[in-house]
């Protein structure tokens, strides 16, 4: 008789990788922003974690690490699910007001600068010394606008006259990115809803008719 190689599908080995992993990116997030992506290694991550330097190497280089981090603070958890499926970015595209739009708008920028900001500065850092980072936040620009787009374009019906989506679009993407919100929010010491507020009266001044 011909022995079997058994295989194992354990859901309980498959979550405690996912708790492994999700710890290590904690660690890694925080590590990040503490240090700068340049100034930390992989021993910091893993005595930020609690295991093994081979265990963080095993979640992927430290390039990976960071570009995972990214995207966990632009959608807010570890599911796969896009941005531009998200509740909160879905709310101010269905709605079908604007002044509805633009209250909902005004939340998704709330959200957006607490939870996303700061592992955007420590990413836009990064791809100005490392080549191979710089074409990820190439691409990752390129998503932003294409979002921008899909949010800008729903409205359409309010925009100014002369005033197209894509050029819409356009002003909306230089201004809601993280070089102005660092500027106001951290420098000159705005709020976060004081931004929020900000932005939401930009929209509306700029692009609205």
């Amino acid at each position: 008789m011909t022995e079997r190689k058994r295989i194992y599908n354990s859901p309980l080995r498959a979550e405690q990788a996912q708790r492994t992993r999700a710890a290590v990116l904690d660690a890694a997030a925080r590590c990040f922003l503490e240090r700068g992506y340049a100034a930390t290694t992989m021993k910091d991550v893993a005595a930020a974690a609690g295991v093994s330097v081979q265990t963080v190497f095993g979640q992927g280089s430290k390039a990976s690490l960071l570009l995972a981090c990214v995207d966990r603070a632009v959608v807010g958890d570890d599911e796969e699910t896009p941005l531009a499926q998200r509740a909160a970015f879905v709310a101010p595209v269905e709605a079908t007001d604007r002044a509805g739009k633009l209250a909902a708008v005004r939340e998704l920028v709330v959200r957006f600068v607490r939870q996303t900001v700061p592992m955007i500065e420590v990413f836009a850092a990064a791809a100005a010394g490392d080549p191979d980072i710089a074409e990820v936040w190439a691409e990752y620009e390129r998503r932003r606008l294409a979002d921008q787009r899909l949010l800008i374009g729903s409205f359409e019906p309010w925009l100014r006259e002369g005033l197209d989506a894509d050029r819409a679009t356009e002003i909306a993407w230089a201004l809601f990115t993280h070089e102005p919100i660092t500027n106001l929010v951290r420098v000159r010491g705005w709020s976060v809803e004081e931004y929020a507020d900000f932005l939401v009266d930009a929209v509306d001044r700029l692009l609205l008719a």
